[in-house]
């Protein structure tokens, strides 16, 4: 009696053994697995969202002739170039999910130009820096241009254009909410040109010749940027926005102010001078000085599913720059003329935007 005791006393040990063993070999399996699928997802990035602005409608024209007609001031500098511009598709992709791990084509962008922005994100690349996060942005500048003045020798009197306009930004997103950047804008446009010259009296003075334009002055400009997204917070669950979930109220709003250079061509360059008594075109280099913005106002949708969190943003946006120029070598002297143009650019149009977090 006490043997059969003893055996069945050793079964039930046995088999507690087996059921134990058993029972914590499962959970550290689904664990491994778990952990070999989140190494996957993390390979691909955390974050990554693509817009869309289906139909931008553009403007663009002479930013100083415009304020001038506007408060009435009576100068010989008139919009004398009518720029007729096409709607087109813009796309802007960002976060790491399109250039941190992917690599994918649009990462490439990020070295247009050989512009500093793109070095700035290579060299933290090769640091293994993530602090911030890239976004492309792609435009279509697109139309004719005609020109309403005298006609200039040496130009005809109207032009047709197709150019890319190219945002490349890097981004930090702060506890707060907001976010701030650094950024590169590359982008080419027909401006009017407006010349000055010397003046014994008032030192500066409108030139013999005052308008003239250029078919494809282009404009390379860095700058610093802020703004807010009611949707990312919403993804990320941080800020001032972070409890959005389901169906809210999307805002997106953006500032940017930045500092570059603009060319006038040689041969634009001959035309000035040569209309202008000879005299010699003061700078053909150009500081563009820029100030941008954006909002777009509309309805987004946030859903977490998993470790996935989605989002989706309809709205309208509204945005615009001026940019203006001016030559570094100060007030034009006795024998040059100064050129510079003074450019708007606006548009507006909807905005889809897709975003996943993972």
């Amino acid at each position: 009696m006490t043997r059969f005791f003893k055996n069945r006393g050793r079964r039930y040990v046995l088999l507690l053994l087996l059921v134990s063993t058993s029972f914590f070999s499962l959970p550290a399996e689904n664990t491994i697995q778990q952990e070999a699928a989140n190494k996957i997802l993390d390979y691909f990035s955390s974050y990554g969202s693509f817009t869309l602005f289906p139909a931008n409608n553009w403007a663009s024209g002479d930013w100083d002739a415009q304020s001038d007609a506007f408060f009435g001031y009576d100068t010989p500098r008139v919009n004398k170039f009518r720029v007729n511009m096409e709607q087109t598709m813009s796309t802007m992709y960002e976060g790491g999910l399109f250039f941190k791990k992917l690599n994918l084509g649009v990462g490439a962008t990020l070295k247009t130009d050989n512009n500093l922005i793109g070095q700035i994100n290579q060299f933290m690349g090769f640091l293994n820096i993530d602090v911030f996060e890239a976004r492309v942005e792609y435009s279509r500048l697109k139309g004719t241009a005609e020109w309403l003045g005298e006609p200039i020798s040496g130009l005809p009197d109207s032009v047709i254009f197709d150019n890319q306009l190219l945002n490349i930004d890097l981004l930090y997103a702060s506890p707060q909410g907001l976010y701030y950047g650094i950024g590169y804008s590359s982008y080419a446009l027909p401006v009017q040109l407006n010349c000055l010259v010397y003046d014994p009296y008032w030192t500066v003075w409108w030139a013999p010749v005052v308008s003239f334009y250029q078919p494809d002055m282009k404009f390379s400009i860095y700058s610093f940027l802020f703004g807010f997204d009611t949707l990312k917070d919403a993804l990320f669950q941080k800020g001032l926005f972070g409890s959005f979930q389901g169906f809210s109220f999307w805002a997106w709003t953006q500032d940017r102010f930045g500092v570059g250079t603009s060319e006038i061509s040689n041969q634009v360059a001959h035309i000035i001078e040569t209309a202008n008594g000879n005299r010699t075109l003061w700078s053909t280099t150009q500081i563009a000085m820029m100030v941008d913005y954006n909002l777009t106002l509309g309805i987004q949708y946030v859903k977490q599913l998993a470790r996935f969190h989605i989002g989706l943003g309809i709205g309208y946006n509204i945005g615009g720059q001026t940019v203006t120029s001016i030559t570094p070598k100060g007030p034009v002297q006795e024998g040059y003329v100064d050129a510079s143009p003074s450019v708007y650019l606006f548009h507006h149009g909807p905005m889809i935007t897709g975003s996943i977090r993972f």
